[in-house]
């Protein structure tokens, strides 16, 4: 905006008509007071002049009438002694001269004042007999003409002249003697203060606040923010209004600029092709996505038709329906063909839509398209990983269970067929020797060697189950039962051989075995998964059984495997509830002392009633169940120590697993805090296997608790890995010989054996005990060995309940 000359603002273009106004008003005032000063002049004028008359017209008349007409014309001098009285003479209503005043006559001013008089006028004030006065300002005079009785006729009829008098009457402009200063000069200070608090009130409420709107405005147009210290946002008037207003506007066109931004960086930076053409269908517009995806660029495709695009494989009705569906104001989805400026193909998904204006009128077709090239090809790579696998590039177990369900569909009633699974034998080993990549490599070569194995037999089906579970699908044929588990079974001998093969796998030469499970279907399931369920715990068997090995299914494979599962589960159930009882066995000395006792566990199902600790203890043992249930007892058996006498020990079996937690410590010693017991009293017993796998590990975890005063027992000694090695690393306090040595006393060889633990364990100052005693002989000779044993068995007493415990024990 251009910088305002002085005439161009809004102060000067208010004031100055304003100030004119005044300046006219006070003109016109000035014009009506000189106006009405000369009225006042002239009426002051025709007052003296007609009291004049009047006096003489009085003498004049009382002259005539005494007879003396002598005496007019002296009457006459003494008029021109007023100054402004030029002419003054009596005439008939001819204009005849009656009296004149002879000064005037011989200068000629008479006759010529009496020419002028109109004869009328004359007329008219002789008839009538009323004094007229004229002012003539042609002349600046006034002229008065008043009757004169002349004299009374014989019938009394009055006889009128009529005297002229010329008085000088010149209106001035103005008289300044007669001007009324103080009145004036107050009236002027009026106008100037009313002018000047006129002026301010503009300045301050129009002029500034006006200048401040336009450099808000200005602000605004260049920089689309407005600051309010610009706007006059206090007044009290439209300006304060138009301010509030244009902050609102300036905030509404913020918030529609970001708006705008947004949306011009969301078209932008859209991974979707944005294409805006006009109806024609030039282009008028592309992103950059655009861009990218065709190889394209702007200046290239503005103004051209979208069909430059296209690779010829998207089918003509698809582009009538388009266009039909255009016409029709709609939007249209579909799948297009187009190519690169390369001619490199790639598909599109395109919605085009019609962009209209405010009237509703469609003016342009937007058009957004996603590149779905990619996404085809993932949807594609999906759906192959979701049926097949990608290492081995076999069917999955998904495919082998829908093949094999269409074969169940197909089979006949007398025929069967054989679902045959191989496991690898040892590739977890080999895994964490040589890696994945190494392992990788051995199923891929497993699955090329199956493939070639099965080559010539009849719609075999291969496939991988995961990992380096393979399974082999023999499709059902009219042959009996046995006659297909005979020739599965010489399938099995041969793919068996082949896989133990030499494999060379990153120039390492090696030999993988594989155990394998079979089931002969229809006669086993009656469904696909059932069969590979049942597959599946067949090569299990065969690996149990030491590897390398060919198992075939039997129904009593799966009434196990369900038993064992109803036991976990009830189990589980029951470590969260209820049916769980510890059960205490007394520990004694050789002289029948009670020293201690051990926890032992039982079960009470409330239907199937007391089930044996060997059929839930191994079960919870193959999973973490055992960890759960091991908490259970420590939390329950340390309350039960709190109960005990001092210095009554107690015993509790931990199992491995529970061990290598890596909260075993802390748990044991929460549970210890929780029941306030005596940690010295508490004997952990733990077996030789724990001590196989990371024993610096299981050492610190002992020693750690052995702070605590927690004392450690090795259970079973001499059944698992023994080692004297590890006796002397381990912070041990007791020995327990195991019952199958205690009970087999009585045979020279296993005497032998008991004499050797007893003596290394006091050689190394451990405390020992010895379970299942059960005899006195049995007791006799422990006690003769040694008199400080402890001694634990049915002997003394068996294992019982916590309350018969203490009514026969403790009841004291």
């Amino acid at each position: 905006m251009n910088r305002l000359r002085w005439w161009q603002r809004l102060s000067i273009q208010i004031t100055l008509p304003m100030l004119a106004a005044m300046l006219a008003i006070l003109v016109g005032l000035s014009y009506f007071m000189i106006a009405a000063q000369q009225q006042a002049a002239l009426r002051s004028a025709q007052l003296e002049l007609r009291s004049s008359l009047a006096v003489a017209q009085g003498s004049f008349n009382r002259m005539y009438t005494a007879d003396r007409a002598i005496a007019v014309p002296e009457l006459l001098s003494e008029f021109h002694v007023h100054p402004r009285i030029v002419n003054a003479t009596i005439v008939n209503a001819r204009k005849d001269l009656v009296a004149v005043y002879e000064p005037n006559l011989i200068r000629g001013d008479v006759q010529r004042f009496v020419d002028e008089v109109d004869p009328q006028l004359l007329s008219h004030v002789a008839t009538t007999g009323k004094t007229v006065i004229h002012f003539h300002p042609e002349h600046s005079h006034l002229v008065a003409a008043a009757p004169i009785i002349e004299s009374l006729s014989v019938n009394r009829q009055t006889q009128r002249n009529v005297l002229l008098v010329e008085y000088l009457h010149a209106p001035h402009w103005y008289q300044l003697a007669g001007v009324p200063w103080w009145p004036l000069g107050l009236l002027l200070l009026l106008f100037f203060a009313v002018g000047l608090a006129l002026w301010l009130a503009l300045q301050r409420f129009i002029a500034r606040p006006a200048k401040r709107l336009v450099e808000a405005v200005t602000q605004f147009g260049r920089h689309g923010f407005v600051s309010d210290e610009n706007l006059p946002l206090r007044l009290p008037n439209e300006f304060g209004i138009l301010a509030h207003n244009i902050r609102r506007a300036a905030k509404e066109r913020r918030h529609r600029e970001a708006q705008l931004r947004k949306l011009s960086a969301a078209v932008e930076q859209a991974n979707e092709s944005i294409m805006i053409t006009d109806l024609d269908g030039n282009i008028e517009y592309v992103n950059p996505a655009f861009c990218d995806t065709t190889g394209y660029s702007a200046e290239e495709v503005l103004g051209k038709n979208p069909r430059l695009l296209s690779s010829g494989r998207t089918p003509a009705q698809d582009y009538e329906a388009l266009w039909q569906a255009l016409s029709d104001g709609n939007t249209w989805q579909g799948e297009l063909y187009n190519q690169t400026k390369d001619g490199v193909e790639f598909r599109e998904w395109a919605t085009i839509s019609p962009l209209r204006d405010e009237q509703g009128n469609t003016t342009h077709y937007l058009a957004s398209k996603l590149n779905i090239t990619q996404r085809v090809e993932a949807e594609a790579k999906i759906e192959y990983l979701a049926y097949y696998d990608s290492l081995t590039e076999l069917p999955n177990r998904t495919s082998s269970i829908q093949h094999l369900a269409r074969l169940l569909t197909t089979a006949g009633s007398d025929q069967y067929g054989a679902v045959v699974l191989f496991d690898l034998d040892g590739l977890q080993r080999i895994n964490d020797v040589r890696g994945f990549e190494f392992g990788d490599a051995i199923l891929r070569a497993t699955a090329s060697r199956l493939r070639a194995s099965v080559a010539n037999e009849h719609e075999a089906f291969v496939a991988n189950l995961g990992g380096d579970l393979f399974a082999v699908v023999l499709a059902p044929r009219l042959l009996t039962h046995d006659e297909v588990l005979a020739d599965a079974q010489v399938l099995v001998k041969l793919i068996l051989s082949e896989l133990s093969q030499p494999l060379r796998v990153q120039d390492e030469q090696l030999s993988v075995t594989a155990s394998a499970g079979i089931v002969i279907y229809p006669e086993n399931a009656e469904s696909a998964d059932a069969i590979i369920r049942h597959a599946e715990t067949a090569v299990h068997n065969a690996k149990d059984a030491g590897g390398n090995q060919t198992s075939v299914y039997d129904v009593s494979y799966s009434a196990e495997l369900e038993k064992r599962y109803e036991i976990e589960r009830e189990l589980r159930e029951a470590v969260n509830g209820e049916g769980l009882e510890l059960y205490l066995q007394p520990q004694m000395s050789a002289a029948g002392g009670l020293l201690g006792v051990e926890v032992l566990i039982r079960w009470f199902h409330p239907k199937k009633g007391m089930i044996s600790p060997g059929d839930f203890i191994p079960v919870a043992e193959q999973t973490d169940l055992i960890v759960d249930l091991g908490k259970w007892i420590v939390r329950h058996a340390l309350l039960e120590l709190k109960r005990l006498p001092a210095p009554l020990t107690l015993a509790i079996n931990i199992s491995p697993r529970q061990f290598r937690k890596y909260d075993f410590v802390y748990c044991i010693e929460r549970a210890l805090e929780d029941s306030g017991a005596d940690a010295s009293r508490l004997v952990l017993e733990v077996t030789e296997n724990l001590f196989v796998e990371d024993t610096n590990d299981i050492v610190l975890k002992m020693k750690a608790l052995q702070q605590s005063g927690v004392q450690f027992s090795i259970d079973d000694f001499g059944t698992g890995y023994s080692s004297l090695s590890y006796l002397r690393k381990l912070p041990l306090q007791e020995l327990k010989i195991d019952q199958s040595f205690v009970q087999a006393i009585d045979d020279a060889e296993q005497r032998t054996i008991v004499d050797s633990v007893m003596a290394i364990a006091k050689n190394l100052g451990l405390r020992i005990v010895a379970e299942g005693v059960e005899t006195e002989a049995q007791a006799s000779y422990l006690a003769g060995r040694d008199h400080d044993v402890v001694l634990q068995g049915y002997l003394f007493d068996k294992p019982l309940a916590i309350e018969a415990f203490h009514q026969r024990y403790l009841k004291h």
